[in-house]
């Protein structure tokens, strides 16, 4: 056969000639050598001797480039396409600490280009990240988002009204779902099949929004490609449209939300709001107590069972100033490698 006729060779030195070249053109070099790449090589002659040896080098090299791609999109500044090909190569070789450390690299670009770390600590007993970080939680592109919604899981935002289109469901609706509030009615009604109805307002006492109520704490995984977004029912809206809530409704509803990331989570990290802090505010806590208590279910819930390898705690910039992270360090400092408190 002539060398034309063996994608292998093709295969080779696309990815030789990626190892010389300037990042934009080893990027484009790079993916159409990965392009050619159809799984196993020389998979139909397993054991002729002379296959084994170049299957061995062609799946070195497979390797090299991936990581090679992955290091080219870094320096173009495109952390979110070098995070697919991080997390695949650290599932395929989760032994290996330089696919660790390459996926982890990753995920720091990540964060650097979406908000900065205002904290951060890592439970080591039960490999888990914490952060808390200003930023915009919609660019979270990496991570499952969690968005507090009330029990009758109210979408519209006209004339906010009934959801205020900058709160995070009006937000979830406009920037995840483009505006299409029916598209993300029918996931959220496919979701809640099999959900016990705790009540049906009639619609002379609720005159807008929706009339079917669900218990506090019940949650939707709202399927993303390759995440979720986590819709969480931690307060009731009343007929006149005030969403209240209290604090042993928010943590029941945040060990709710727990149990189901462990399911549904992807083993992805995860990122949320100061759940409880907006309109649907519960009045009894601070903020720095809100953030406390989506730190303290979230820890609790990983000593239970694998639950999630990051929490990020996302606070809207407008809401830094009116959050005492001294506080909020303060109760993390206090906690051991395994989350626990010093009296527990």
């Amino acid at each position: 056969m002539d060398a034309e006729q063996l994608d292998w060779l093709e295969f080779a030195d696309l990815v030789n000639r990626a190892a010389y070249a300037a990042p934009a053109m080893a990027a484009a070099l790079l993916t159409k050598a990965l392009g050619l790449w159809r799984g196993r090589p020389l998979a139909d002659i397993p054991h002729a001797a002379f296959a084994r040896g170049l299957a061995r080098r062609l799946t070195e090299l497979h390797t090299f480039a991936r990581r090679e791609l992955i290091r080219a999109h870094l320096e173009l500044g495109h952390p979110d396409l070098a995070l697919p090909i991080a997390e695949r190569l650290s599932e395929e070789r989760p032994d290996d600490p330089a696919a660790a450390k390459t996926l982890a690299e990753v995920r720091a670009r990540m964060r650097e280009r979406s908000g900065h770390v205002l904290l951060r600590r890592e439970f080591s007993d039960l490999r888990v990240t914490l952060l808390v970080q200003h930023g915009d939680l919609f660019d979270q592109n990496d991570a499952n988002l969690v968005a507090g919604f009330s029990d009758t899981f109210d979408t519209a935002t006209e004339n906010d009204v009934v959801i205020a289109q900058d709160s995070v469901q009006g937000q979830l609706l406009h920037r995840i779902y483009a505006g299409d509030r029916g598209e993300l009615d029918r996931q959220l009604k496919n979701g809640l099949r099999g959900v016990e109805r705790l009540s049906r307002e009639e619609r002379q006492d609720k005159q807008r929004g929706k009339l079917i109520r669900y218990p506090l704490g019940t949650v939707v995984p709202l399927p993303l490609p390759g995440r979720r977004i986590f819709a969480l029912a931690y307060s009731r809206q009343s007929n006149d449209l005030v969403a209240r809530s209290t604090p042993a409704d928010l943590r029941r509803a945040l060990n709710s939300l727990w149990a189901s990331v462990a399911v549904h989570g992807l083993h992805r990290p995860v990122a949320i709001p100061i759940i409880g802090s907006g309109l649907a505010r519960v009045t009894e806590l601070s903020r720095e107590q809100l953030v406390i208590m989506i730190v303290d279910t979230f820890l609790a819930a990983c000593r239970r069972a694998p639950t999630s390898p990051e929490l990020r705690i996302v606070v809207r910039t407008e809401e830094q100033a009116k959050l005492r992270m001294d506080d909020v360090e303060r109760f993390i400092e206090t906690l051991g490698n395994d989350g626990r408190g010093p009296h527990a």
